[in-house]
């Protein structure tokens, strides 16, 4: 739901600028109408960072964490290719 809200923010946002801008270079010295641009421009930036905040930095938003006691090893990954050895080469069985 969250996505949706900030599409359609976003896309309301870009409306209202492209409108500001024509309205404020048809009246050309009128200061309102370049203040509305100001503040629409910064709603713009606002949406983008309330889009952005609470996602994970990196890519695919992925989160992973380990708690507890752990006996062992922990293998945490995104992609892996090829394989995984964990410990001394010497102690693998074969």
């Amino acid at each position: 739901m969250r996505r949706w809200l900030v599409a359609l923010l976003s896309a309301l946002v870009a409306s209202g600028v492209g409108v500001t801008v024509n309205v404020a270079t048809d009246l050309g010295t009128n200061v309102w109408a370049w203040v509305a641009l100001g503040v629409l421009t910064l709603a713009a930036a606002g949406v983008a960072v309330w889009a952005q905040r609470g996602e994970p930095e990196g890519r695919g938003g992925t989160h992973n964490s380990v708690t507890g006691t752990v006996h062992g090893s922990v293998v945490q990954a995104d992609t892996v290719t090829g394989g995984i050895t964990l410990g001394r080469p010497e102690d693998q069985q074969r």
